[in-house]
């Protein structure tokens, strides 16, 4: 007969009589909720290390005693059999589902080891229930269990450890088992949960428990009220992020719900200096591996803890998420050389979690608040209708904003999706919180790019000014590029272009700007190209041709003119159209454009008179020559090629020689349109 059978024959129920028994011994059939329900008040009561002891000696008393009264139906049994009786035995009373993993012995060295796992444990599963995620293992009757029925089927002291709990965060539990005298200094610790105490000191043990939770109650409560008037006296995120990290003696970083850095306090940095994070929760938790962490952070809202290991310093980092109205609004990270925190200790983070919230969220109400009067004075100051020029800058002046330095206007568009159907972007989801998202982050770019400026929403359009700079590397184009590659990192999905205007150097000039940007946004829309940046100063002849209300009719005409050629080089992989332009920007000196085109003169001379013959035109036509420029000059736009020589901008100087298409190739097949 098998173990499990013999087992399951053990058992007598008599419900008529109110007693059950396993074998001779009486037994109680009790609900696991009950359990978990008194398992919570003991660790209320007595405090979580003297529950801790208590149900660990509580379950190894019981296994001890269950296992005594089952010997001597299993006699003659080896120290394997011995090990696989006790495994099942304990799956049989359903603590959890025993799986053995590995088991070694040395009968010369009187050695012996096992590992397992418990899945399904109850006490895990109730431990989160009414405690939430816990910071070490937490399967205290399961520990005390399996070390007194080992101890009974091998006649010597055996102790279990569990070294993974689900309660954690793990997929399961896992145990760790050998003889007392094996273990060594590492069970230490655990060997004081096995002693018991004196009635004298059980009694003591509530008033000791109560004691010490009121006071560190007393304690949290009075960081709580500290922090707080520090928020009502307005004190900034980074006085009381010092403060919090004073307290709690370790370093404290604060983040938005995108982990980019609000405030950081480290004890060995002083206030003076410039207090920058030398590393992101993001960057630590982007880890595939750890999405489980991920999960339980973003989606479930409950903190984390990154050990060393994760961290990769001698450290453990305590993640907890800052939460207003159900929307987690941030993340303050505690980290400390300490595997755990302490009870007073995760108490006094609570209460400093409730601070930040408040904190944050009304730094966000004020954010709003100051972000919709500068956008309202934004839209006034490009639409050029304000009193005067000193009214206007005076009303900058109490935004804390000055206008008087030499500006530009920027205007960024979410890009049309490439859909066969003719979705618009509402029907991919564009909704005025995208709209929204991506503003904040072309203003985060300004910030971490150490711009003046700000960002503001207009219709579908989004209108930034920013303030020029002396050094090479304000170059604002090169700016709105950095923007771009921000909105494609944080939204996937999308793409925007934007279109420049020309330097304002008086308040009046905003208004000449911001049409001409919408200008240079309009070409980029006209001619289908997507992810682009455009100075209108670099349009040229476009700042007039676009300035109209069909600019198709200027795509048609570069096929009315350019359509055989570019359909020769499409078929045959020819560059006609490129030799052609290197010809008219040579100044039609044949020597020079054959040089630009990198064939010989006689070379160059053949593929003109290709040209011709192919196009059917006469380069002897001056008339035809200067429709043909006005058509190479939309062709090279529709490549994003466009040359910037002759910027009046004072930013030419450290502007590119052309600009292309972010992220993309120049188009050659523009019969694709």
């Amino acid at each position: 007969m098998s173990q499990e059978m013999q087992l399951g024959s053990m058992l007598k129920l008599q419900a008529g009589l109110g007693k059950n028994y396993l074998k001779d011994k009486r037994i109680l059939i009790l609900n696991a909720n009950a359990i978990g329900i008194l398992r919570k008040d003991l660790i209320y009561t007595l405090g979580k290390e003297k529950a801790k002891g208590f149900l660990i000696r509580f379950g190894f008393n019981n296994g001890f005693r269950d296992v005594e009264n089952l010997m001597s139906d299993f006699p003659r049994i080896d120290k394997e059999g011995r090990y696989h009786l006790a495994r099942n035995f304990h799956t049989f009373i359903g603590m959890a589902n025993v799986i053995s993993a590995e088991k070694k012995s040395n009968d010369i060295e009187h050695t012996w080891m096992c590992e397992g796992s418990w899945y399904d444990s109850y006490e895990a599963e109730h431990h989160i229930k009414h405690f939430g995620s816990a910071t070490e293992p937490v399967c205290w009757t399961l520990v005390g269990y399996a070390s007194g029925i080992m101890s009974a089927f091998f006649g010597e002291r055996v102790i279990i450890k569990e070294v993974s709990c689900a309660a954690m965060g793990d997929q399961h539990c896992r145990y760790v088992g050998m003889k007392l005298s094996d273990w060594g200094e590492e069970i230490r610790p655990e060997l004081k949960y096995y002693h018991g105490t004196t009635l004298g000191q059980g009694v003591d043990w509530p008033q000791t428990s109560a004691m010490e939770q009121n006071e560190a109650l007393r304690q949290s409560v009075a960081v709580h009220e500290q922090l707080t008037r520090m928020v009502l006296n307005g004190d900034d995120i980074t006085m009381i992020t010092s403060a919090v990290g004073k307290i709690m003696n370790g370093t404290v970083l604060v983040e938005d719900q995108s982990f980019q850095p609000v405030a950081y306090f480290s004890p060995t940095v002083t206030m003076e200096a410039n207090c920058q994070p030398p590393f992101s929760t993001g960057d630590i938790i982007g880890d595939w591996r750890l999405r489980h962490l991920v999960t339980k952070l973003r989606q479930e809202n409950k903190p984390v803890t990154l050990p060393s290991e994760l961290t990769k310093r001698p450290i453990t980092q305590f993640v907890f998420p800052v939460i207003s109205r159900m929307e987690v609004i941030g993340y303050v990270s505690l980290i400390k050389p300490e595997k755990k925190l302490t009870e007073h200790e995760q108490m006094t983070m609570d209460f400093i979690v409730t601070v930040f919230a408040l904190k944050m969220t009304q730094d966000r109400t004020v954010a709003k608040t100051e972000s919709r009067l500068l956008g309202d004075f934004v839209l006034e100051l490009v639409s050029g209708k304000f009193r005067s020029e000193t009214s206007i800058v005076e009303r900058a002046r109490c935004l804390g904003y000055n206008i008087k330095r030499s500006h530009r206007v920027l205007v960024a568009s979410v890009d049309e999706p490439a859909c066969s159907l003719g979705k618009s972007i509402q029907a991919r989801g564009l909704t005025p919180h995208v709209r929204e998202q991506i503003c904040g982050i072309i203003n985060t770019a300004l910030n971490i790019y150490n711009r003046t400026g700000t960002a503001t929403i207009s219709g579908d359009n989004i209108i930034i000014i920013t303030a020029l700079e002396d050094r090479a590397s304000s170059n604002t184009v090169e700016l709105a590029r950095r923007m771009q590659k921000m909105v494609a990192k944080h939204l996937p999905s999308l793409t925007i272009s934007i279109g420049l205007g020309r330097v304002c150097f008086t308040p009046r000039d905003f208004s000449d700007s911001y049409q001409e940007a919408k200008w240079a946004l309009k070409v980029i829309k006209s001619l289908n190209q997507k992810n682009m940046t455009v100075p209108f100063d670099c349009l040229g002849t476009f700042g007039l041709l676009f300035n109209t209300n069909n600019q198709s009719s200027l795509v048609d005409f570069m096929h009315d003119q350019l359509g055989e050629l570019l359909e020769y080089d499409s078929k045959n992989g020819s560059e006609l159209v490129e030799t052609l332009n290197n010809y008219f920007n040579s100044n039609c000196i044949m020597r020079e454009a054959a040089k630009a085109t990198m064939i010989t003169l006689s070379g160059f001379k053949y593929r003109l008179g290709k040209i011709c013959e192919v196009g059917g035109f006469s380069l002897k036509d001056p008339n035809k020559k200067f429709d043909l420029q006005l058509a190479l000059k939309i062709w090279c736009l529709s490549r994003g090629d466009l040359e910037t020589e002759g910027m009046q901008s004072n930013e030419a100087s450290c502007t590119q020689k052309k600009f292309y298409v972010s992220g993309g190739k120049p188009w050659k097949n523009t019969l694709s349109w």
